[in-house]
């Protein structure tokens, strides 16, 4: 299967795609696509973890590989604003968050275990395939459910994995991030782990995945189109022994990103 990149364009040309002819039957099949994609990478994996035992950086290798292929033949356009993380070593990725479609985005980029809310492990195909290839998953409503969470944030990073959270904790279309739960902020802080800010955004705001709407409507409407265009910049490591500075200083790249976006719309 071919996993060439994802197409690249200038953040300042971004544009609006309009509806395919037969947009609906379009999407259908870039959503069986997905699943085939899922099965041809994801069944490899399971043998060889079988056979030679778990590896999680060849799980996430692998998971990356998916991500581009995923996004090229869903016909995502990533407009890249400045380069890659070059960081080594384990990080804190946080970003605002917008869509279902932002942690395969990021994970096209880089190698991390996302955080997701416990509704995500339900999703056919797709719950099994973010397991067996690292996640974890969080009931926000659950004080102990969070609490685990956060061990497990914490053990990931001591293992030098990185780790992808959204700690706004639901999607929006405001222009600007909304408050951020401090928890892994607070870890990172003790083992010295930098965070790096996410800022991302769509052009257009009918592919944001936001409100009431539900996934199998949201995805034909949004992959009915040509292409699908989503505007993604990374921030430098940030480390701080104050984990409300960091929250700060998080929000405040973030925030930063997203207004200049707005400018330029």
């Amino acid at each position: 299967m071919n996993e060439t990149d994802t197409p690249l364009a200038s953040p300042a040309t971004a544009r609006v795609a309009p509806p395919l002819p037969f947009g609906k039957l379009v999407a259908v099949y870039r959503g069986l696509f997905m699943a085939g994609c899922t099965l041809w990478y994801l069944v490899p994996l399971l043998l060889k973890s079988a056979l030679m035992g778990h590896d999680m950086r060849r799980a996430l290798r692998v998971r990356k590989r998916w991500a581009r292929t995923v996004l090229r033949h869903l016909g995502v356009r990533i407009l890249r604003e400045g380069a890659l993380p070059t960081h080594e070593g384990p990080a804190l990725y946080v970003g605002n968050h917008r869509s279902y479609l932002d942690p395969i985005v990021v994970l096209h980029d880089v190698e991390a275990l996302p955080v997701a809310k416990a509704e995500v492990a339900s999703w056919p195909l797709i719950g099994f395939a973010a397991r067996a290839t690292g996640i974890m998953y969080v009931k926000r409503e659950s004080k102990r459910s969070r609490f685990g969470t956060l061990m497990a944030i914490r053990q990931t990073l001591e293992a030098g994995h990185s780790v992808l959270l959204y700690p706004e904790g639901t999607t929006h279309l405001e222009p600007h991030t909304i408050a951020f739960r401090p928890g892994a902020f607070r870890v990172a802080a003790e083992l010295g782990v930098p965070v790096i800010p996410v800022a991302i955004d769509y052009p257009d705001p009918a592919n944001a995945w936001v409100g009431d709407a539900t996934f199998v409507p949201h995805f034909l409407q949004a992959f009915a189109k040509k292409y699908l265009e989503v505007r993604i910049a990374y921030g430098p490591p940030l480390r701080d022994d104050d984990p409300r500075e960091l929250v700060a200083r998080t929000r405040a790249w973030i925030d930063g990103r997203l207004q200049r976006w707005a400018d330029d719309h």
